[in-house]
């Protein structure tokens, strides 16, 4: 009788055991994919939205830092990508100075090498402040993103 007391208790205590480590692996695993969602939200500043690529060209071209994507059968004008609201804020003063109606969209990209590309690059665009220095910035992350995001 005694036997079957301490091997229940010990059955109970082990199943306990698997079941709490088995929750806690799934538990950590949700909150991983959480913090990645939250860290990888990157900011947008769009310029306008287009039927087609010619109409999109034409009313940018006096625009050197763009890049255009077709999403849904549209095409929308990109002028920066962030992912400090800092730099976000200072992007957007500057387009705005130059009389652009800017959009902050708000995206999630999971390719990491892209993202560890846009902090180093976000590091950099917060040290400067004259339009000189940011467009090459600028143009590195919109090229990259082109090159690593939306050719694979």
């Amino acid at each position: 009788m005694r036997y079957k007391f301490i091997l229940s208790v010990l059955a109970a205590v082990l199943l306990g055991a698997l079941l709490g480590h088995f929750l806690f692996l799934k538990y950590q695993q949700e909150t991983e994919d959480v913090l990645m969602q939250v860290e990888n939200k990157i900011f947008f500043l769009q310029e306008g939205v287009y039927d087609n690529q010619q109409e999109a060209t034409d009313a940018t071209k006096e625009l050197d830092t763009k890049i255009i994507v077709k999403q849904d059968a549209k095409y929308y004008v990109y002028l920066a990508i962030t992912q400090s609201e800092q730099n976000l804020e200072k992007l957007k003063k500057l387009y705005q100075e130059k009389g652009l109606d800017i959009t902050v969209k708000e995206m999630n990209v999971t390719e990491e090498s892209f993202i560890n590309t846009l902090v180093q690059m976000d590091g950099l665009l917060e040290k400067v402040t004259t339009e000189e220095e940011i467009d090459p910035i600028n143009k590195v992350i919109l090229a990259n993103y082109e090159e690593i995001v939306l050719q694979s």
